[in-house]
């Protein structure tokens, strides 16, 4: 081989090796930027759906808040049947109990 040919083969692997430096060297920070623009729409992606969960709990909970107050008038409601019911037949059962107890003292 020529000096001529040597020359050109160490130039050539010379300028290969500062090429897959550069490549190395872009693949890299490629690498990072798409890692930190993952990390950027991963938070971005919970943070939404945070919201939405939070906004879906809210409703959640107001439609359970609503169920409580209606159930708890309907409560109410039959409570005071149940105590005018029984006021009704108050007397009779005072009556009821007074002559059950004259009838076993006799």
């Amino acid at each position: 081989m020529t000096k001529d040919a040597i020359s050109a083969i160490r130039e050539a692997e010379s300028q290969a090796e500062v090429l897959c430096r550069v490549a190395e060297e872009k693949a890299t920070e490629m690498k990072n930027k798409i890692q930190q623009e993952g990390n950027a729409h991963c938070a971005q992606v919970e943070k939404q759906t945070t919201a939405e969960y939070d906004a879906e709990l809210e409703e959640i909970s107001k439609h359970v808040s609503r169920l409580t107050e209606k159930k708890r008038e309907e409560a109410e409601r039959e409570a005071e049947e149940l105590a005018e019911r029984a006021r009704t037949h108050m007397d009779e059962a005072v009556k009821s109990i007074v002559w059950g107890i004259i009838e076993k003292c006799q």
